[in-house]
């Protein structure tokens, strides 16, 4: 090992478990003593199978998308029929899938047989669950769906179903502590690094305040570039009539508005290049300027684009403290609890949050709902390719093919995968689904042993525009159901730590492609080499040690995170889909029902939210109500 890794302290004895009681999830029952054998007991059936407790590369873990990659690349299965049929399929636990099967629930009866199949070692899809041990303290982080926006807002099936799970969203005003970190004097923070700026430099304060930037490594030029940007005093269309503005911003992207209309200069576009990624997953290079401005980005000032206005005033914005510890995995455990009850005690939304789940109940052959991991859906045809026949569903699992018979299915899963699975599908609803793209994201839970260099520095959240991460933040300060957050810098806490990769200079689909391959050839090592790398030259000046201070790393991978429609012949991706005209509507044709087979997923909504997933769901229930 190099002695720079060891400094950093690649060599420390940290949590990178990716397998139970020595064996990788992935192979689970292959490895079982006894007669038990492979084909009859899934890995989730082990005593001990707890994957919320695992850490290393996680998100779309190893194992969890081998074989869909080999159906779409054209492999054929040869399924053993396990004799087991049920009312309703799902396929994917996600959000979506879950509320699916919920759904159908309270339409058909707690009688329904439901089971519901996910390619991954855990529920709850991007509403990921990640824990840490240190001390004798349980710290939780969450590794996708962060919160719940907005939910005055939400539609009325999603807010009745939020409702019937017994999350009251005024409570959070109680439990999560909105000026902790105001009290302790941390602001945020930006960092240049030396590779994009010239030298390594955390800058702390308002950017609108001259002094964020005096010690920068930027040139007066490019500090005064961002001080006019971000007062964000005035806009740069006044040589465009207004009733032009719109369709205007609409054909240009951020990049080229700040560049050519704003007059930034090349280090204000370095900064601001990356201002995207965290909410929208591109550049700004292939963010389009309208969608900048209704974003709320700077250097719009008091633009008014429509006479109803997509910004929304900030005095009638909710704050962004719906969030659970876990961020919305609450939401899917819930709704597993919910159905499963055996899983885990309790009954609130509270209780909720510390209980350790029973994975053994997840598929018990007497329980009406059953939930089977590790279970990747390579094939659903109806009987006779007949539309009114049951519907055969296919799986791989733990190296064998088998079968199950389904009244129903809703497939809750990454739409663009359907057309493989679902091979006699009409070929314009295929070509529909195809265009329901996905951005790639990470997130990255790290839990350092204390946070005294973030007060030392006076800082709680820091954007990195060069960096390997594109921002690094202090977990949210929210406690509940017994469970408490660090309320001093001496005590341990989660960094989450968030990155998109996408090379600059290409369409929004083109930065999305070559994020996932980045994605599927970055092993974990280099994950956390980047990951000591890049805290130790932020947080080194307040005194913290990588090698010291690191005590786990837990990567969450989602080479297909966000859900958006794509235009093929424009190449545009639909950031606001409410906008688009009906017939690039994509996603819209690929949902609709097809025989007994109806789908779901925030795919079907261009639209990558937590009440688009209940939304979808509901309706993909109703359409097999109405077939």
């Amino acid at each position: 090992m190099k002695k720079s890794d060891r400094l950093l302290g690649m060599d420390r004895d940290i949590s990178r478990r990716d397998f139970l009681n020595g064996v990788s999830v992935a192979v689970g029952a292959s490895v079982l003593p006894g007669t038990t054998s492979a084909q009859d007991v899934g890995a989730q059936d082990v005593p001990g199978y707890y994957p919320p407790g695992l850490s290393g590369l996680r998100g779309s873990h190893p194992g969890s998308f081998e074989a869909a990659h080999s159906m779409r690349d054209g492999a054929s299965f040869s399924a053993q029929d396990l004799g087991e049929q049920y009312d309703l399929v799902v396929v994917g636990a996600g959000i979506s899938g879950l509320s699916a099967a919920y759904f159908y629930q309270q339409e058909m009866g707690h009688d329904a047989k439901i089971l519901i199949l996910d390619n991954h070692d855990d529920f709850g899809g991007h509403a990921k669950r990640n824990e840490f041990e240190i001390d004798g303290k349980n710290i939780i982080g969450y590794g996708g769906t962060m919160l719940i926006e907005a939910p005055s807002g939400y539609p009325e099936n999603a807010k009745r179903l939020i409702k019937e799970l017994g999350i009251d969203t005024d409570r959070f005003y109680d439990y999560f502590d909105q000026e902790l970190f105001a009290s302790l004097g941390l602001q945020r923070g930006l960092f240049f690094d030396k590779e994009t700026f010239g030298a390594d430099h955390l800058a702390v304060g308002s950017m609108i305040d001259p002094e964020m930037f005096a010690e920068s490594p930027l040139s007066a030029e490019g500090k005064a570039d961002l001080l006019r940007l971000f007062k964000d005093e005035r806009h740069y269309l006044d040589d465009v009539p207004p009733a032009k503005r719109a369709a205007f911003l609409a054909n240009m992207d951020y990049q080229t508005y700040l560049s050519e209309r704003a007059g930034m200069g090349d280090e204000a576009l370095k900064v601001m290049l990356s201002a995207a990624r965290g909410v929208w997953a591109v550049n700004i290079d292939a963010y389009p300027a309208d969608a900048a401005w209704s974003g709320g980005y700077p250097g719009f000032g008091d633009l008014n684009l429509r006479a109803e206005s997509y910004r929304r005033e900030s005095d009638h914005e909710e704050p962004n403290i719906f969030h659970f510890p876990d961020g919305n995995a609450t939401i899917a455990r819930l709704l597993v609890r919910k159905m499963i009850p055996a899983v885990a005690a309790g009954s609130t939304m509270e209780d909720v949050v510390a209980a350790r789940f029973d994975y053994r109940q997840l598929d018990q052959p007497k329980s009406p709902v059953r939930v089977r991991l590790n279970s990747t859906v390579v094939r659903a045809q109806h009987a006779n390719d007949d539309l009114s026949k049951p519907v055969t569903v296919s799986y791989f699992r733990d190296g064998k093919v088998r079968s199950v018979q389904a009244a129903k299915v809703v497939m809750a899963c990454y739409n663009a995968i359907i057309p493989h699975i679902c091979p006699e599908m009409p070929v314009k609803q295929k070509t529909a689904l195809s265009n329901c793209v996905r951005a790639p994201l990470v997130y990255t839970n790290v839990l350092i042993r204390n946070w005294r260099s973030f007060a030392k520095l006076g800082v709680s959240r820091i954007n990195c525009p060069g960096g390997y991460h594109s921002g690094v933040t202090l977990d949210y300060p929210v406690s509940l159901g017994g469970y408490d957050f660090a309320k001093t810098p001496d005590d341990p806490i989660v960094l989450h730590l968030t990155r998109v990769p996408g090379q600059p200079g290409l369409s929004a689909n083109e930065q999305f492609t070559a994020g996932k391959r980045d994605l599927l050839a970055t092993s974990f090592e280099t994950f956390e080499r980047n990951i000591r790398d890049q805290l130790s030259r932020i947080l080194a000046p307040g005194g913290f040690d990588a090698a010291r201070d690191i005590a786990g790393i837990t990567v969450n991978r989602w080479p297909h995170g966000y859900a958006y429609g794509y235009d093929p012949e424009s190449d545009r991706v639909a950031f606001e889909p409410s906008r688009w005209p009906a017939e690039k509507r994509h996603w819209e044709l690929g949902s609709r029902p097809f025989g007994n087979i109806s789908i779901a997923s925030t795919d079907a909504a261009s639209n990558a939210m937590t009440e688009s997933a209940i939304e979808e769901a509901h309706r993909a229930v109703n359409d097999l109500r109405n077939l």
